[in-house]
């Protein structure tokens, strides 16, 4: 049995990432029955990024694939760090993933990190790897993000192999507008993108999903 973990770092369970991580998890469970997908949310988990304990940095140490740190992550990293694909998934708020999922790679990346060379040794090897991002940005404005979203993915590519994107752009942010003072958004042209897009971008995902789980079994 192949696994691939989806580390979803959205907050809403009902709206657009979560949506674009059920389109991947589908795709990936359409190859074969042989597929597990795990999603896990960091919203749902009471916990903190790297606090610098150097744990993982002593010598003989025996944190060198997980973090030493006991809390809420403790599990979902283990089954990160010995998965078969990993999927990374976050809204863009101020042009960043959001604190929790950054909180998450933070401790999934630094045990792996040597200080002797800086060389990554992840337990699995070069594993394949994805980046879900949604946001409410048009595409135009896409060239904004570019340089996060590089960060974010050389992070992982420095360990892993690097990330296939899947892009979600100008996506609906609530179901009522009508609710709220976003005055600065034309509905208009958002909820048109949204009818000729959305469908498109979520075949994206699991497109995505179909690839990394064919990679993983053959």
């Amino acid at each position: 049995m192949k696994k691939i973990m989806i580390i979803d770092g959205g907050p809403r369970k009902n709206m657009n990432t979560a949506a674009m991580v059920e389109a991947f998890a589908k795709g990936a469970k359409s190859v074969s029955e042989n597929i597990e997908v795990k999603i896990i949310r960091v919203y749902d988990m009471n916990c903190k990024g790297c606090v610098s304990c150097l744990a993982c940095k002593l010598k003989n140490s025996k944190y060198l694939d997980v973090c030493a740190r006991k809390d809420d992550f403790t599990e979902p990293l283990r089954e990160t760090a010995y998965a078969d694909g990993i999927v990374f998934a976050s809204p863009m708020y101020f042009f960043q993933i959001t604190a929790q999922l950054r909180a998450f790679i933070e401790r999934l990346f630094f045990p792996w990190l040597s200080y002797k060379d800086y060389s990554s040794h992840p337990p699995k090897g070069r594993i394949p790897t994805a980046f879900i991002y949604t946001m409410n940005a048009p595409a135009e404005m896409l060239h904004v993000q570019e340089n996060n979203m590089n960060e974010n993915e050389m992070i992982i590519g420095n360990a892993l192999e690097k990330p296939e994107r899947i892009l979600a752009v100008n996506t609906l942010q609530v179901k009522n507008y009508d609710r709220y003072d976003m005055q600065g958004f034309n509905l208009e042209a958002k909820q048109r993108w949204h009818e000729e897009h959305w469908q498109e971008e979520l075949q994206n995902a699991f497109d995505a999903g179909k690839r990394m789980a064919e990679k993983i079994t053959k």
